[in-house]
């Protein structure tokens, strides 16, 4: 039997992106698309008996229209349209925090050979010869721990395969800092003939037969030399590929130290390194060290604002010179790290009773003049 794996596309992720594509939406989404249809492509044509999304397909609670609709017409195309049996969990990012909310994979209940487990409870799919035991992300770690007492092989089943979304037990370098993240016990993993974890964004091997298929696309600069694409599962002999798929580069630039430079000499060295790496395509991150206020005041602000617009996404940190005793401090003139995480994050929670959208506008304003 042969499985395609793939998880966290997080569809809808890059909002924040300054540009926009034809189709109304970043060109970051439209990245995140991309990659994502990539994979269903490529999973097509590899033709599987049966293919796993392991959660994370949205990267919010309430995916835009757009996205939705993107969303579904590949899923149509995998699972009713090419016969390919699919099963899709849940993941900690598209799963409300409230049950009456209902998740955004339900509207696709009604695509023939579709299988979704989005309830907070285990799902068992019988597909051919294999039984899928699909464990969502649950609203409480206790009520996941008394889902896991029901992960329990069919015995009587020629496979049994486990679908699930969290961080292998023990394994601190699987976390994600995620809100709402959930362990996943390695002893339970190790009972099926296949485990298909999701929630980890580089592809690698938990335990015996426990994998983390990766991201479709990269989602941070700590992702930028993993490669992205989805797992080839053959249950017999066992045997684990993986399969790339393109995605946009990301790339870190060496430190550039900045003591005793004003601030027209700093920028010509900073067009000289951004020039180098061919930033047009590419999103690119530098960090300039010792920072004083005399190459604040001579840096010609234009100049560090026609590197950005000739980019296609570039993050500037600039890091004060550190007085005696003074912890350095970090500058806002880049992307703003800070206001673009705790925008991301306010698109991670539920926020009933409140203006989204007025949330955002008066946290980035208060985040512009924090300074």
């Amino acid at each position: 039997m042969r499985i395609c794996h793939f998880a966290d596309s997080h569809l809808g992720a890059g909002e924040n992106h300054p540009r926009r594509g034809k189709s109304g939406l970043t060109l970051r989404q439209e990245d995140m698309i991309t990659a994502f249809c990539e994979a269903v492509d490529k999973i097509i044509r590899i033709k599987p008996d049966l293919c796993i999304h392991a959660g994370d397909l949205f990267h919010s609670v309430r995916p835009i229209n757009r996205v939705m609709a993107i969303a579904g017409e590949q899923f149509y195309r995998l699972a009713q349209e090419n016969g390919i049996p699919t099963v899709i969990i849940g993941g900690n990012h598209d799963t409300p925090k409230q049950p009456h909310l209902g998740s955004a994979l339900e509207v696709y209940s009604r695509i023939e050979n579709l299988h979704i487990a989005a309830g907070g409870e285990i799902e068992v799919f019988e597909i051919g010869d294999c039984k899928c035991h699909a464990l969502p992300h649950c609203l409480t770690t206790d009520a996941q721990n008394e889902q896991l007492t029901r992960c329990l092989p069919d015995p009587n089943a020629r496979y049994n395969v486990l679908i699930a979304h969290g961080v292998a037990a023990g394994m601190r370098e699987f976390s994600m800092a995620d809100l709402g993240e959930q362990e996943l016990p390695l002893d339970i993993l190790d009972r099926f003939d296949y485990a298909a974890l999701g929630h980890f964004h580089n592809f690698c091997q938990v335990s015996r037969r426990a994998f983390y298929a990766g991201s479709t696309e990269r989602l941070s600069q700590s992702e930028r030399t993993a490669a992205k694409g989805f797992a080839v599962v053959d249950l017999e002999p066992f045997r684990v590929s993986f399969h790339e798929i393109n995605c946009r580069q990301m790339v870190d630039i060496a430190a550039i130290d900045a003591t005793g430079k004003r601030g027209d000499e700093l920028a010509r060295i900073l067009r000289e390194q951004i020039e180098r790496v061919d930033a047009g395509d590419k999103i690119v991150r530098v960090s300039v060290t010792g920072v004083s206020e005399e190459t604040l005041k001579t840096i010609p602000a234009q100049e560090i604002a026609a590197l950005k617009q000739n980019s296609f996404a570039l993050d500037i940190r600039f890091e004060k010179e550190k007085a005696d005793g003074v912890a350095p401090e970090f500058g806002r003139s880049s992307i703003g790290r800070l206001d673009v995480a705790f925008v991301e994050f306010l698109d991670t929670v539920e926020l009933e009773g409140f203006d989204r959208q007025r949330l955002k506008r008066e946290a980035l304003q208060y985040l512009a003049v924090e300074e």
